[in-house]
C-alpha cells in the first residue's frame, strides 16, 4: 500500500497547472464537439493497483499551482514558461493530441511532419497557458468526483470559482498509458481543446502547398 508520504511525492510531480489550463479555455476556445476514444492501455493488473488516481493527481497538482501563483512576487513570464515546461509538459500526451488534430491528413504526412505537429501542439498549449497565467486573479477551485468515461478513461471536473458568478466548469480527460495517467484533452464548459486544435490545424494544413505532403 502506498503511504501518505509517497502519495504526496508522486502527486507533486504530476499535473500541476491543469486548473490554469482550464482557466485559459474558459475564455479562449470556441465550442467544439468531442472526438472519440482514448488510446488503449495494455498494462497489467499489478500496474493498475500501484497507480495514483487522476482525482488525487489533479487535486495535489492544483494545490501546488495555486501556491506558485500566490507567492508574494508575481512570477514573470520567463519563470511561468519554465514552470510549465518542467511541471506540465511531461503529463500531456502531445503525440496523441497531434495525431488526432491531424485527422485524415495524417496519412499523407511524413514522420518528421508528425513530430513537428506534436511540437506545434505543445507550443500552442503552453504558450497560451503562459499568457493566461499572467492574468491570474487569485481564483479558487472546487473539485468534483472523478467519473469513468470508459474502461480506459476518467474525467475529472474542476470548478473555477468566480466572484459574483457561476463556476467555470473544467473537465480534464485522462487515459491510462503504459507510463501512468496522461491528460489528452481539456474542456471548458463543454468546449474541447483537442477538437479546437483539429479545426485549427486542418485549416492550416489545407492552406499548405501540395508539395509539403499534407495532401495529395
Amino acid at each position: 500500500m502506498i503511504s501518505n508520504y509517497q502519495r504526496r511525492i508522486i502527486m507533486k510531480r504530476t499535473l500541476i497547472c491543469l486548473a490554469a489550463f482550464g482557466m485559459l479555455l474558459s475564455s479562449g476556445v470556441q465550442a467544439m464537439p468531442g472526438y472519440g476514444h482514448s488510446p488503449t492501455y495494455r498494462g497489467g493488473a499489478a500496474a493498475m493497483q500501484q497507480e495514483v488516481g487522476p482525482g488525487m493527481i489533479l487535486r495535489e497538482g492544483v494545490t501546488k499551482l495555486l501556491k506558485f501563483m500566490r507567492q508574494s512576487d508575481q512570477p514573470n513570464p520567463q519563470r511561468i514558461a519554465a514552470f510549465l515546461e518542467t511541471e506540465i509538459a511531461p503529463y500531456f500526451d502531445f503525440d496523441y493530441m497531434a495525431d488526432w488534430a491531424a485527422g485524415p491528413m495524417k496519412r499523407y504526412m511524413t514522420e518528421q511532419q508528425k513530430a513537428e505537429l506534436g511540437q506545434q501542439v505543445k507550443q500552442l498549449l503552453l504558450g497560451t497557458l503562459a499568457k493566461r497565467l499572467g492574468d491570474y486573479n487569485n481564483q479558487d477551485v472546487r473539485f468534483y468526483r472523478p467519473r469513468s468515461s470508459g474502461r480506459n478513461e476518467v474525467k475529472v471536473r474542476v470548478g473555477i470559482l468566480q466572484a459574483g458568478g457561476y463556476p467555470a466548469n473544467i473537465d480534464f480527460r485522462f487515459y491510462r498509458s503504459e507510463s501512468g495517467w496522461k491528460v489528452f484533452d481539456v474542456a471548458a464548459n463543454g468546449n474541447s481543446a483537442l477538437a479546437y486544435y483539429r479545426q485549427h490545424f486542418s485549416s492550416k494544413m489545407r492552406s499548405q502547398s501540395p508539395d509539403r505532403g499534407y495532401r495529395r
